[in-house]
């Protein structure tokens, strides 16, 4: 299947696996079938992109000066915690027990669309974080008009 761009929207809640798996949502699972590079989110969540979005996102950070403290931390960010994964005949991809403790992830999961990658959330972390985006959402609306 031929990934559309901004194909990623909505939101689906998931159950972990005891093997630490989690069922990609239906009408993702085919975009996937060529493999999944996972890596840690900015907002303590697990990143998903496809293979041709990972290497788009990772050439951006590649990009960035060596000479700044900033971009180390962005590329050490991306690049130290990513994984290559291919999902199983189920749609299942395994999440690294090293991005499950980053991203505090527990028995229940979050996937949300993000135009272009899907992040991963831990349930009680991703209703936090709503809570906040429907207390915040005028400012956030204002403050992104202000950056186009």
């Amino acid at each position: 299947m031929q990934l559309e761009p901004l194909s990623f929207f909505g939101e689906q809640d998931h159950r972990v696996d005891p093997q630490g798996r989690i069922s990609l949502p239906a009408r993702f699972k085919e975009i996937f079938r060529g493999g999944i590079v996972l890596t840690r989110g900015y907002d303590r969540c697990i990143v998903a992109y496809t293979p041709n979005q990972w290497t788009a996102f990772a050439s951006q950070v590649a990009s960035l000066s060596l000479n700044r403290a900033k971009n180390r931390r962005m590329r050490r960010m991306s690049f130290s915690a990513a994984y290559t994964l291919e999902t199983d005949r189920q749609g299942r991809v395994l999440l690294p027990v090293s991005l499950r403790q980053y991203a505090q992830i527990g028995e229940e999961v979050v996937i949300a669309g993000m135009g272009d990658f899907l992040e991963i959330w831990d349930k009680e972390a991703w209703v936090q974080e709503s809570m906040f985006l429907e207390e915040e959402a005028s400012l956030i609306a204002e403050t992104s008009e202000e950056h186009q």
